[in-house]
């Protein structure tokens, strides 16, 4: 069943041609809250009831999150791929909002934390940590020179403390199935760069997870060819597909290893965010005239400009003091675009309430949001505005994801 209220969530939340994040209900946020409670375990706010209604008796939650596959994706692919339409047929697709940004880094961190990115601090891919004097890709946890950041440690740069903790508390193991190992949970780890080897990581979670357990499989493959080749692409359906018949076969396996007498087992299908397609020709390169913005930069305490903080499609300039409302009058001029204010970003609580002070210290002077553009330094990394697909921004194809959701023994 395809939840009829995609279209009333996306009224509900639309600024103009931007969709805001829903926070207060219908968000991915609320994802890791959901599945803990499905699970007799308290770790946060959780979706609204009628999300999981009458999935009874769960002792395993299993959440397949295929990055960057958007309702919008997950539309556009349905008719390609059997996969989706079987899943619906058997369960319930429900629309979410994500977090905003709707990127990997913030939303990831939420999802393994459930705080919100004012909460954690993760304002993007990029990160400059004024107190720490550094300014660094997040999930990698590199500097662009390839180098690790030397005046912050990687245990820093979320602010907050997983989920897994208050799982095993109430008796709840968790497992991951992704390309790197987690130190919290029971890891089983594939190569990313060759999807045959995810069955075997998954089959084997599948077979020595207990009741109650938690499994969490993360596929980032479509995300990785959009980049390039966008969503448009015979490369990008190509993806997808295998994608999901590697998910069809784990459920498969998981059919075949889950004990019949054991409690109901609650299989999810999601995404950290979605995707837009930009055009290469016409992002905006904020490193050439109309802008020349590095000059209007702060720096670190080396010189260096501050340049890389969020995304394209999520920038947060680092200006210094006299120039931030000159800026912001040259973008608002020449940008079709949302350039928020500081005090906007907060008042609006446009990546959440109750900021914290890391998030306070992170957040940029001004925050350029496009309509359907990247905006980027063609100066530093040209190739990031040679990019198709992007995601970050408040577009409604970024921002709405899918969270499907049936049990077991409907897939079997």
């Amino acid at each position: 069943m395809f939840d009829a209220d995609a279209q009333a969530l996306r009224e509900r939340q639309s600024d103009g041609d931007y969709l805001l994040p829903a926070y207060d209900d219908w968000c991915f946020s609320r994802v890791p809250g959901t599945v803990a409670d499905l699970l007799g375990a308290d770790a946060g706010p959780r979706l609204p009831a009628e999300a999981t209604a009458g999935y009874d008796d769960v002792s395993r939650v299993v959440v397949f999150l295929v990055d960057g596959f958007g309702l919008a994706q997950w539309d556009g692919e349905r008719d390609r791929i059997p996969f989706l339409r079987e899943f619906e047929r058997a369960g319930r697709v429900t629309p979410l909002t994500t977090v905003f940004p709707s990127e990997t880094a913030a939303a990831m961190n939420t999802f393994h934390s459930g705080a919100l990115p004012a909460e954690h601090g993760v304002v993007g891919w990029n990160v400059y940590d004024p107190d720490a004097d550094e300014q660094f890709e997040a999930l990698p946890f590199l500097r662009k020179d390839g180098t690790e950041p030397e005046r912050i440690d990687r245990a820093d740069v979320a602010d907050c403390e997983s989920v897994y903790s208050d799982l095993a508390a109430a008796g709840v193991e968790t497992r991951h199935v992704t390309p790197f190992p987690s130190e919290e949970t029971v890891p089983h780890t594939y190569d990313p760069e060759d999807l045959s080897t995810f069955s075997d990581a998954f089959a084997e979670a599948a077979e020595e997870a207990p009741d109650p357990s938690y499994v969490f499989a993360y596929l980032p493959q479509t995300d990785a060819v959009a980049h390039p080749e966008g969503v448009d692409s015979e490369a990008y359906r190509e993806t997808a597909a295998e994608t999901f018949a590697r998910v069809e076969d784990a459920i498969a396996t998981l059919a075949e290893t889950t004990d019949e007498d054991a409690g109901e087992t609650l299989v999810c299908v999601t995404a950290d965010h979605g995707l837009v397609d930009t055009d290469p020709e016409r992002n905006p390169d904020l490193s050439e005239p109309p802008f020349d913005l590095v000059s209007d930069l702060r720096t670190l305490t080396d010189g260096t400009p501050i340049r890389f903080s969020g995304s394209p499609r999520n920038v947060h300039l680092h200006l210094k003091d006299d120039r931030i409302d000159p800026v912001y009058d040259l973008l608002t001029t020449e940008l079709d675009a949302r350039v928020f204010r500081k005090r906007e970003v907060l008042e609006r609580e446009l990546l959440g309430p109750d900021p914290s002070p890391t998030f306070e210290r992170r957040l940029g002077d001004l925050v350029v949001v496009h309509r359907d553009l990247g905006v980027w330094y063609g100066d530093e990394e040209p190739g990031n505005l040679g990019f198709v697909a992007m995601h970050g921004g408040l577009h409604p194809d970024e921002m709405l994801i899918p969270l499907a959701t049936a049990t077991l023994d409907s897939l079997r």
